[in-house]
């Protein structure tokens, strides 16, 4: 093939996941979305937000500090990349704040009303003066600044009130304080009404309207406030004394997180200038390009929670999780594994067919080993629950928890002990590598063998996400596939034994090469004039190995459909370079979450299902799993699920090199189509 300069054969990765933000920011645009819903949408993608910056800014800047070129694999400058990172996000914001007023608008044209302080009736002031002082005051600590005082440290995951006091008809003098809005309380406040109208008012307006008697005992008559909330690095440096323990470097490492520099401050444009310079000076923001002008309100991932006040009719449809037409005849999983392989689709499929595997194994005498891999787990988790009464049930339980799970590492300490504590063995990950896989392995006697029970699927073991991410689960007791999981379970144990795989597709020994062995074959059938195409699903595809060869096919004439949910470093339909490959987005009410593979292979079709998405992370250090689906039925739901979301009347965006994420147009005089609900009503058919 021939080499292009690498800006011209890849979009920069930031830039493609701040536009993957903007497909999240159309949705909360797009009026036939329930109104409800598009508020939330404004919280996911504020949530987002919050995240790129803690990591994604966080890397560019300590890669900027660097003179080298070599921080960027694409060569794309840090510091270049950091510049129009601060311009997108700026358009983002602006576009934000507008869809923000025309949301609340239309809601108040659905007799919903925003109300701040300025607006209130008589009534309403009775009512929150009671609230303020019984729900709201106990909760606020302010803290007087001056010029001489040390700023005190602010936490990312709140939000302030930066407060200016002074005299209305003197300038001159005045002071500054700091309040931290309460995150114990509920963001919206819903007043009472009188009529049928509802009333909703944000916390942090309650504290305004009472602002004055806060500060009652100064003779200041006036008091405005502006919201301001900080982003620090969440990158953890892991201390590497060997006297220590992991679980111990662990939890130090999170507390020093709390420290982390500062990446980004949002404020209210309104605020004074010396105001925001007094601001930026105490907080050290060594980057004023990083201090982002926003609206009043902030911390607005507080959106995804917008209360539904009773309107279902502003909301999603509700579907109801549904249950696998296998289970509807036989109760115990395990008997219908052993006659044939079943997949799980989530949430379309309830995810508590998989706490019922786990809790008919934890009681079943015959099972006497339970191994399981956990990147991601809920609070309150039934999986570990299942996992804890297997362990005092005498059951085998060896867990491989990683630690390192990105802003679930507390939450993963909490469940080592948890596990140790009942009597299980915990593998706290692996040296150098993540263990992203999403694996389980029931070992169970029957007769004089013994059989084994696998999971590999492409989503965590968390009952709350599984709601809201679109994923997928095979469960199989397939000898060679059993064989196979067991081995990584064994690598896991004893990090010194290196396996082959001749079914499993495993990072990071084997994915790169076997991947590319797939991509070569269809460019191979391609050059002999036969059928030849990819299809390819996940949430980012990245690594510029891979990319090349997927260029590479499309110049062989392999036709290539891609289904990117986040970053697409792939540039699609570019003459010479990638005119067979297309390239579209789904979003919608599910995350979608599940990697999909599909190769032609002459017309046998190969499909995969896998945990790893196409980034180099994933391919190259990480354990991840891809397993392959042998059941033609399974192959038939697969096939089912994808030919919906590349319908041409599916509701998709189009992504290509000038990220405009255009609507794909339907054909002829079509209506678009809700392709998840469309795959909801087809399972719930059969």
């Amino acid at each position: 093939m021939q080499r292009k300069n690498k800006q011209n054969e890849f979009v920069n990765r930031e830039l493609s996941w701040l536009s993957f933000n903007d497909r999240v920011l159309q949705e909360a645009m797009d009026k036939s979305v329930p109104l409800i819903e598009r508020m939330r949408f404004l919280g996911i993608f504020s949530n987002n937000l919050d995240e790129f910056f803690k990591v994604r800014v966080a890397t560019l800047r300590r890669a900027g500090n660097f003179n080298q070129r070599i921080a960027d694999p694409m060569d794309f400058d840090p510091k270049q990349t950091l510049v129009e990172i601060r311009e997108t996000v700026v358009k983002l914001q602006e576009k934000f704040d507008k869809c923000f007023k025309q949301i609340t608008t239309e809601l108040g044209k659905e007799k919903i009303h925003f109300i701040d302080e300025t607006k209130l009736q008589p009534q309403q002031k009775e009512f929150l003066e009671q609230y303020f002082e019984k729900q709201v005051r106990p909760y606020l600590v302010p803290i007087m600044l001056n010029f001489k005082s040390v700023f005190p440290p602010l936490d990312d995951n709140s939000f302030y009130l930066a407060i200016e006091l002074g005299y209305k008809t003197d300038k001159s003098h005045g002071a500054y304080a700091l309040m931290e809005v309460p995150t114990s309380l509920s963001r919206f406040v819903e007043i009472p009404s009188k009529d049928d109208k509802r009333y909703v008012m944000f916390v942090e307006d309650v504290i305004r309207y009472r602002l004055r008697k806060i500060f009652s005992i100064f003779d200041f008559d006036s008091a405005k406030a502006y919201t301001i909330k900080i982003t620090r690095d969440a990158e953890l440096d892991i201390d590497d004394d060997l006297s220590k323990g992991v679980v111990e470097k662990m939890s130090r490492s999170l507390s020093q997180r709390k420290k982390g520099q500062y990446v980004r401050l949002n404020y209210d444009k309104a605020i004074p200038s010396h105001f925001l310079d007094f601001i930026l000076k105490k907080i050290a923001l060594k980057n004023k390009e990083n201090a982002i002008p926003g609206g009043r309100y902030h911390n607005k991932r507080d959106l995804m929670e917008f209360p539904s006040f009773g309107r279902r009719d502003l909301c999603y449809e509700t579907l109801p999780a549904l249950k696998h037409p296998l289970t509807k005849t036989e109760p115990s999983l395990i008997k219908t594994l052993s006659k044939k392989d079943v997949l799980l689709h989530y949430p379309y499929q309830s995810f508590t067919h998989l706490l019922d595997l786990l809790r008919e194994a934890a009681i079943d005498p015959q099972v006497r080993t339970i191994r399981i891999s956990l990147y991601r787990v809920a609070k309150q988790s039934q999986v570990i629950n299942a996992l804890i009464n297997a362990a005092r049930n005498g059951k085998r339980v060896i867990a491989v928890v990683e630690l390192q799970a990105r802003f679930d590492e507390e939450n993963n300490i909490n469940v080592t002990r948890k596990l140790q504590e009942a009597g299980a063995r915990v593998i706290p990950g692996v040296t150098g590598l993540k263990v992203h896989s999403k694996l389980i392995q029931i070992s169970r006697k029957e007769g004089q063998r013994t059989v084994r029970y696998s999971h590999i699927g492409t989503g965590n073991f968390h009952e709350k996400t599984a709601h809201i991410y679109s994923d997928i689960s095979l469960l199989t007791s397939n000898k060679e596939i059993g064989r196979e999981v067991r081995k990584i379970f064994e690598f896991f144990e004893s990090n010194y034994t290196r396996h082959v795989f001749r079914h499993l597709i495993v990072s990071p020994f084997n994915t790169r090469r076997r991947f590319m062995d797939l991509i070569n074959q269809e460019i191979e059938n391609a050059e002999k004039k036969k059928q030849a195409w990819i299809i390819l699903k996940m949430n980012n595809l990245v690594d510029g190995g891979m990319i090349r060869k997927l260029y590479e096919a499309s110049q062989a004439g392999v036709k290539i459909k891609l289904i990117i949910r986040g970053i697409c470093s792939l540039i699609p339909g570019q003459p010479g370079l990638s005119e067979n490959i297309e390239c579209v987005s789904v979003i919608g009410r599910y995350l979608e979450h599940a990697r999909i593979s599909v190769f032609c292979n002459n017309r046998k079709p190969l499909y995969y299902i896998s945990s790893a998405d196409w980034m180099t992370r994933n391919i190259d250090h990480r354990i991840e799993v891809t397993t392959p689906i042998f059941d033609p039925l399974l192959k038939a739901e697969i096939q089912e699920f994808l030919d919906l979301q590349l319908h041409p009347d599916a509701k998709v965006r189009i992504v290509d090199k000038l990220q405009k994420n255009d609507y794909r147009k339907p054909v002829a005089d079509s209506k678009s189509f809700d392709a998840q609900k469309a795959y909801y009503e087809m399972l719930k058919k059969k």
